[in-house]
């Protein structure tokens, strides 16, 4: 299967964030971690994603005697960096996104304050190294959060950041 179509399936892109964001999970974990996706949908996607290349088995557990996988990101597994590839990803990714704002915003009941919904800009001039260091504590940020499951008051809440290169020099850019 193509990479970007094999990471752009919403559940298998929750997995893939998932594994990211806590470096390893057994599937039983990500069954909870993708509450409302069947228990056998999320085992299909985790085997797609394994031969696909993008996520391995690091360790088997014996559990009640049955093997227990736990799974972990490739190394260089994910990254579509350059080409067609990456361009394809980028661009099923942000049309992923407008569906998801246009769903929202046609089922008429939307409010942007009650729920939380923004989209803003951020134009900031850093070096490589302060770039770097910037996403690495947004990663450290994210992962207690991205750690906890639907339940006790809490709901799937969706954050996307997108870094972008900045318009030619004196382009206008207005900020709400």
């Amino acid at each position: 299967m193509d990479r970007a179509k094999l990471i752009l399936n919403p559940a298998r892109l929750r997995i893939l964030q998932h594994l990211k964001l806590c470096g390893r999970a057994c599937t039983a974990e990500l069954v909870e971690h993708l509450a409302g996706v069947p228990r056998a949908t999320v085992y299909h996607h985790v085997k797609l994603l394994e031969q696909g290349g993008l996520i391995e088995v690091v360790q088997e557990n014996r559990v009640r005697g049955t093997v227990e996988k736990v799974y972990a990101m490739k190394a260089g597994g994910l990254p579509i960096t350059e080409g067609a590839d990456a361009a394809a990803l980028s661009t099923a990714f942000h049309m992923g996104l407008m569906q998801e704002m246009n769903d929202y915003f046609g089922r008429g009941e939307g409010d942007c304050r009650r729920d939380n919904v923004f989209f803003t800009s951020a134009l900031l001039c850093l070096t490589d190294g302060e770039y770097a260091a910037l996403l690495r504590e947004l990663v450290e940020l994210l992962k207690p959060y991205a750690e906890r499951t639907e339940g006790e008051g809490r709901r799937l809440r969706k954050l996307s950041i997108i870094a972008s290169p900045p318009g030619e020099a004196g382009d206008e850019h207005e900020f709400p």
